[in-house]
């Protein structure tokens, strides 16, 4: 008969905390819950482009809380006169692209340009100006105030400057003729009958000086000069008649610097011509021609013409 095999009570434990432990080592991970099903993303409006009238009242308006003493809808009319609206897209971030060009053609100082504006939608159908574009950059539209402002201010004061020239040239021109006209009446022993007339010129300017009245002195300065130039070929040929003023060194000398005098005046008249000019065509060249008839600068009529 066969014995029955026994086990220690200790190797019996052993056994029983190993068979234990192994499985509660290879329990079965939690499973992950899946993720909530999210809803598809509801398409975007497109934004509506600015209408041609919306862009020209965008910039009417910013110009208006700048300054407020021009009104929106002159800002309006005045610029559908020197620009005009050719393009308008809406970029993915709402803004729109808005491409304007000058109205005034090219000539032989000026290219005809184009820009850039950049409008924000601003609710209601309205839209904000934002920015501009120069030298193929875009600043914020602020910047466009103080540069036309300072730009313009300076091609204006240009103009007083250069007017001021041309007439001091007037008035040296005249003395000049007069110097050289009472030499030759010293070596002539008699009055040439230019010299009446240069003194009549010189009278007109004084008096019209003391009249403090800047529209009365500018139109007596145009009419000297006129007279003056009535009288410029005659002063010139004077000695052609006389064969000792052709040999007299001080009246030579002195028609010399007449002449002189003329030359410069015809130069300073062409000088304030030109500042006119230059001024009148910033008043409808981009970037100014957006924001010049609001903050006050209007055309300038020349009171005198090149030659």
């Amino acid at each position: 008969m066969k014995q029955r095999r026994t086990f220690p009570l200790f190797v019996i434990l052993y056994l029983l905390s190993a068979a234990s432990l192994s499985h509660a080592q290879v329990r079965t991970p939690p499973k992950t819950a899946a993720p909530p099903t999210q809803a598809p993303a509801q398409p975007v409006a497109k934004q509506k482009p600015p209408s041609k009238d919306e862009v020209y009242f965008s910039i009417a308006r910013r110009i208006n809380a700048q300054n407020n003493n021009t009104a929106v809808s002159g800002v309006v009319g005045a610029l559908d006169n020197v620009i005009e609206i050719k393009e308008i897209t809406v970029g993915a971030d709402g803004k729109a692209t808005v491409i304007v060009q000058e109205r005034a053609p090219s000539n032989a100082a000026y290219t005809q340009k184009s820009s850039r504006l950049i409008l924000a939608p601003a609710g209601d159908d309205k839209w904000n100006w934002e920015q501009f574009e120069e030298a193929r950059r875009l600043y914020a539209v602020d910047r466009i105030f103080s540069y036309t402002q300072g730009d313009l201010s300076k091609k204006k004061q240009a103009i007083t400057t250069s007017w001021n020239a041309f007439t001091q040239a007037i008035s040296k021109q005249n003395e000049a003729g007069i110097k050289a006209l009472e030499t030759a009446k010293a070596v002539l022993k008699a009055e040439p009958q230019q010299l009446q007339a240069l003194v009549a010129i010189r009278t007109a300017l004084a008096e019209a000086a003391k009249t403090n009245d800047a529209e009365n002195i500018a139109n007596a300065q145009l009419n000297a000069y006129r007279d003056l130039t009535n009288q410029t070929d005659s002063i010139i040929s004077l000695a052609d008649s006389y064969d000792v003023l052709k040999t007299n060194d001080a009246y030579l000398r002195l028609i010399e610097e007449f002449k002189t005098a003329v030359t410069v005046t015809k130069g300073t008249r062409r000088g304030y011509a030109e500042t006119v000019n230059v001024y009148n065509e910033s008043l409808v060249r981009l970037p100014f021609a957006l924001v010049a008839y609001g903050l006050e600068f209007q055309r300038i009529e020349p009171k005198i013409e090149a030659e």
